[in-house]
């Protein structure tokens, strides 16, 4: 006879699912899917088991991957559920799903009767990682448990994290020492972090390491995966994420906090083992059919006044353009960006998070020039807690290297406010290098000349010297302004151009053993000429910069002109 299974870590479920089993299946039934039932119901004793004397809960959204039903006012369910599908909570505001030892979230249960398969359309595949194994017969019930989160308040933190990305041991020994110490103990009182993809780089052996490290800042941690999560002798996009599912669980999904509903999307397309798409890439930006078609039966259940948060891995669209005429810079898009935004539609209350651009970040104001006819909102790409490279830039004392993005910021995390639909993403840069808990950089350029050498900034003015500020995490909706020795503040030129520090800083380390990437172009640097007159001696320049979130921060620089 069948068992009854919970959906709790304490009973040793292993994390693994797979969402799909081949394309574009969510629109027709798969022949050999089975009913499953279950109860979704409050663990009052936290045993992970439904006891006589509790209770289950109605109204949450429980789904296959395709279809999405709702609990009765029971908490029972019943869905079809096909070998190689899986089944998931969307965890309802208020309450909290299991998480296992490391603070993963058990909110999931996969249907993989005889494992992960070796043999796909008649050809062999050799995993490099452990996959999936054989789950055996579909339990009679499938049940999950849920806690009542204490004084739950629609304003709450969270922690967001762009491409921890370690490729080796020695990598994660300084994403450690970088992100993992910062945040032990839950220092920012963060509900929970999320992971926006690349949690590793190609060597996904160093998951169950990454997990116990993170398991550290003791908060749940949610993840979805990236470009660098993948098992590449996948023939095809199908079994793209199978060790990631064996760790981490879905590669889509979503959840609910105070009155935000939470969606993580994999944006990720494998082109497959030995294939290359029309551009010779391996993967591309693009949501696939199957996960829109979930997502608009997610979002029926979700009241229109609530803040959707989009979590992807590669940017939904990345952008920047000034005021000079020059061509607008340009990063990683998702291509079929406009159909997500059809199924958003009805929402007023937006905000988009990605990683993946190791180069720049961006904050692109989604509106009408995207063919969005509704409020604007943020499409943010966060700056990475890798940077350009666990390996780029000097080491300091630690033997950590700084690790500042080719735009000029430096690696960091996020915190994230929320405020009922209001959401303020506060950038933080890590407390270690040159940069270290600075919101901005202020440089001149070019620099003060000194003939003699053996100075920092002191020596001869060069006509039509600027002030350049890079404010971290900033954008083209934000406002910097420069006052010069107290004087009167000026409002400062939003400039589309590179970081002259970073530009200083590649030619130094080129090389080096810790090159930086070639500078690009920043989408958060404003400019100011310095009066040609200035006289000799000590100068002072003040900046007080307001971004789009209304946070205000100031900077400061002193530099010294020879006669």
């Amino acid at each position: 006879m069948k068992s009854r299974t919970i959906l709790s870590w304490s009973l040793g479920i292993s994390a693994l699912v797979l969402n799909l089993t081949a394309a574009a299946q969510c629109a027709s039934p798969t022949p050999d899917s089975e009913i499953t039932r279950g109860t979704v119901f409050i663990d009052a004793n936290s045993d992970g088991l439904m006891n006589p004397d509790e209770t289950g809960l109605a109204g949450v959204s429980v789904s296959n991957g395709c279809e999405v039903v709702v609990t009765g006012p029971d908490g029972r369910y019943d869905i079809a559920l096909a070998p190689l599908q899986i089944l998931f909570v969307s965890q309802p505001s208020g309450y909290s799903v299991a998480v296992d030892a490391n603070n993963v979230p058990a909110f999931y249960y996969r249907h993989y009767p005889e494992g992960t398969p070796v043999n796909i359309d008649n050809a062999d595949v050799d995993w490099r990682f452990p996959v999936v194994d054989a789950t055996g017969p579909m339990p009679d019930a499938i049940d999950f448990p849920l806690t009542i989160i204490e004084n739950a308040s629609h304003q709450f933190d969270a922690h967001a994290f762009a491409d921890p990305q370690a490729r080796t041991e020695l990598d994660q020994d300084k994403l450690r020492e970088d992100l993992v110490t910062t945040l032990i103990g839950n220092p920012f009182s963060a509900e929970f972090g999320i992971t926006v993809g690349d949690v590793v780089y190609d060597n996904l052996d160093l998951y169950d390491r990454h997990k116990e490290m993170m398991a550290l800042m003791d908060m749940p941690q949610w993840y979805l995966p990236g470009n660098h999560d993948l098992n590449f002798e996948s023939p095809d996009a199908r079994f793209a994420n199978e060790t990631y599912k064996l760790h981490f669980g879905p590669t889509y999904y979503s959840f609910n906090y105070g009155n935000v509903h939470f969606v993580a999307l994999n944006n990720v397309e494998y082109a497959g083992d030995d294939q290359r798409l029309d551009d010779g890439g391996r993967y591309r930006g693009y949501i696939h059919d199957d996960q829109l078609y979930w997502l608009a039966r997610d979002l029926a259940n979700v009241p229109r006044d609530q803040l959707i948060v989009i979590a992807s891995h590669i940017p939904l669209v990345s952008e920047a353009i000034d005021d000079s005429g020059t061509e607008p810079a340009t990063g990683p898009h998702t291509e079929n960006f406009a159909a997500l935004l059809d199924i958003l539609a009805p929402f007023e209350h937006i905000y988009g998070m990605a990683g993946h651009d190791t180069s720049n970040n961006w904050k692109v104001e989604v509106g009408h020039s995207h063919g969005w006819h509704g409020q604007p909102w943020i499409a943010h790409t966060l700056a990475q807690v890798r940077g350009n490279g666990w390996h780029t830039g000097p080491e300091d004392l630690r033997g950590v290297n700084d690790a500042m993005m080719q735009d000029g910021t430096p690696n960091g995390f996020y915190l994230l406010r929320f405020d009922d639909v209001d959401v303020t993403p506060e950038f933080m840069p890590f407390p270690y290098g040159a940069d270290a808990g600075e919101h901005m950089r202020i440089t001149l350029d070019p620099l003060l000349v000194e003939p003699d050498g053996g100075s920092v900034n002191r020596g001869h003015l060069i006509d039509g010297a600027k002030v350049v500020v890079n404010l971290f995490d900033g954008g083209a909706r934000d406002r910097v302004w420069m006052s010069l020795n107290r004087g009167e503040r000026q409002a400062m030129t939003y400039t589309v151009r590179t970081d002259p520090f970073a530009e200083r800083l590649h030619e130094q380390l080129q090389v080096s053993d810790h090159p930086t990437g070639s500078p690009t172009r920043s989408a958060h640097i404003w400019e100011l000429p310095l009066p040609d007159n200035l006289a000799p001696g000590v100068h002072r320049v003040d900046i007080f910069s307001a971004d789009e979130f209304d946070q205000q921060r100031h900077g400061a620089l002193s530099f010294e002109v020879r006669p």
